[in-house]
């Protein structure tokens, strides 16, 4: 197969300074070079994958603005393997993002939903059996229960 791996996501920004905050500070991405392209914008790195962030006009829509959120985006969510489930949930609360959780034990894996500052869902999803000893997972919902996205405190 000639295809091999991901290699970037483009995210568009209305805020380029609050987002790129979010993947690197909330999300635990590092900022890297990147070109001098003639807008603004961030390269962020995630293991052997980019997310490219886009701001000033090349963050627009084709109509000439940032009207864009989490239901109207034709790409409804990115997923990525974590590790450290209690942190990130403690994370998210701590920069008061909106996040949902869920938990699906027949395929042992736990899941954390946040919206970035764009509406874009990233899904994180923790492989339970290489989750630290003692970590607890999601609360209070029962198995497979997809919950509303929690109001950023």
């Amino acid at each position: 197969m000639p295809l091999l791996d991901l290699h970037h996501v483009a995210i568009k920004s209305k805020n380029l300074e609050e987002t790129v905050a979010f993947y690197c500070d909330v999300l635990g991405m590092e900022q890297v070079e990147r070109p001098d392209f003639p807008f603004p914008g961030a390269w962020l790195q995630m293991g052997e994958t980019m997310f490219h962030i886009y701001g000033g006009d090349a963050a627009k829509t084709h109509s000439g603005n940032y009207r864009y959120n989490q239901r109207t985006s034709p790409v409804d969510h990115i997923a990525l393997r974590a590790t450290g489930f209690d942190e990130m949930k403690k994370t998210f609360v701590k920069h008061k993002c909106e996040w949902r959780q869920m938990n699906i034990p027949d395929f042992r894996l736990w899941q954390l939903f946040v919206l970035d500052p764009s509406g874009v869902v990233i899904e994180l999803n923790f492989e339970t059996d290489k989750e630290p000893k003692g970590s607890k997972g999601p609360s209070g919902q029962k198995k497979y229960e997809f919950g509303r996205f929690a109001a950023a405190a």
